[in-house]
């Protein structure tokens, strides 16, 4: 049985009819680690599919089936081009925070990049515009946020991060376009994981390969994970719930998974153990680990230990959905147990840097 007559089968009857009532849909970063989970559920529903994307499909499964174009959001024409004859826009495209990414490019692609995908959207008439948005747009890095909800304010001053800073002026200019040509809305991923998940999953297993086995903090703060197949559900779901005057217009939606937030590193000790990797025994505490990243930004600063990542591992970053549940109808479609053995199965077979094996 093909890939998509099984996700098929997987998928709320309810659900698979529905979506072929959106129409003609464009994914902006489709092969990355969300916009593909997307692709996959558009196409397995039926729905007319084009992916916009610097990359090629990551999967074969699809050729044929999805129109996949090569284009960059930074490129005015590749974004019209691609919109043309749309009826919704699913925006996933993103500099993501990596030290190594030039501070110019969060700009180019996080600002620039979705003001040429407003500016299209309104050339080309299309009505729907889904944007991916982030936890990170409404935390401030001095304070511990423990079941947040969309009542959150963004933070008084500008983060110092470059991607939280874009993210925040991305998701403000989306947000306020929001009309009676165009309707938009902003989903938050929280901590997202899953297949093809380079950056959380990645990052820890890398470090464990290296042989770093710490822990930083003393393993009291939490933090809200989401697994990819489930916000690609939530995407779907939003752009059906998606009309000018809607409730979803202008909106902004937190999307967590079911179970309870537990810490970074006890969320991690299953797949490090599955994985035969070393789990971390020794800890740092949090107002160590903070002034040591403090001090390798200085020394080392294209290092991943930085005090960003001590924040995000050592305070409380927990959040609700509760809104998307109302507005939206969303439930996570995929058990915890169901997005463990994906991800490990999918982590077992990455021929990445990290030559896992089990």
């Amino acid at each position: 049985m093909c890939a998509l007559a099984v996700l098929r089968q997987s998928m709320p009857k309810t659900v698979y009819a529905d979506m072929r009532e959106l129409g003609r849909c464009l994914v902006i970063g489709g092969a990355g680690m969300l916009g593909f989970e997307i692709v996959r559920q558009l196409a397995a529903a039926g729905a007319p599919v084009r992916v916009l994307d610097l990359q090629p499909l990551p999967e074969r499964d699809l050729d044929g089936v999805v129109d996949a174009r090569i284009g960059d959001i930074r490129r005015s024409a590749d974004v019209l081009d691609a919109c043309s004859g749309m009826d919704v826009v699913f925006q996933t495209a993103a500099a993501v925070w990596n030290v190594r990414i030039a501070r110019e490019m969060y700009d180019e692609v996080n600002v620039v990049g979705n003001a040429n995908v407003l500016d299209a959207c309104r050339r080309r008439g299309v009505r729907r515009l889904v944007y991916t948005s982030s936890m990170d747009v409404v935390v401030d890095g001095r304070k511990p946020i423990v079941d947040g909800d969309e009542s959150l304010p963004y933070p008084a001053r500008m983060p110092r991060d470059d991607y939280s800073r874009t993210k925040i002026v991305a998701e403000k200019m989306i947000l306020g376009s929001a009309g009676p040509e165009l309707a938009t809305c902003a989903l938050r991923p929280v901590g997202m994981y899953g297949p093809r998940d380079k950056y959380h999953l990645g990052t820890i297993i890398g470090m464990a390969k290296k042989g770093v086995s710490l822990r930083l903090g003393n393993g009291s703060a939490r933090f809200s994970h989401a697994y990819s197949e489930n916000v690609a559900h939530a995407h779907v779901l939003a752009a059906r719930h998606l009309w000018p005057g809607s409730a979803a217009a202008g909106q902004a939606y937190f999307i967590c998974d079911h179970f309870p937030a537990e810490n970074l590193f006890d969320f991690m000790e299953r797949y490090l153990r599955a994985l035969h990797l070393p789990v971390p025994r020794r800890s740092i505490p949090y107002p160590l680990a903070y002034l040591l990243a403090a001090v390798a930004e200085v020394v080392a600063p294209r290092s991943n230990f930085n005090r960003f990542a001590v924040i995000q591992t050592c305070v409380d970053h927990t959040f609700v959905h509760r809104k998307a549940i109302r507005d939206l109808g969303y439930h996570p479609i995929v058990s915890r147990e169901e997005a463990f053995n994906r991800s490990l199965a999918w982590l077992r077979t990455w021929a990445g840097p990290f030559r896992i094996s089990s």
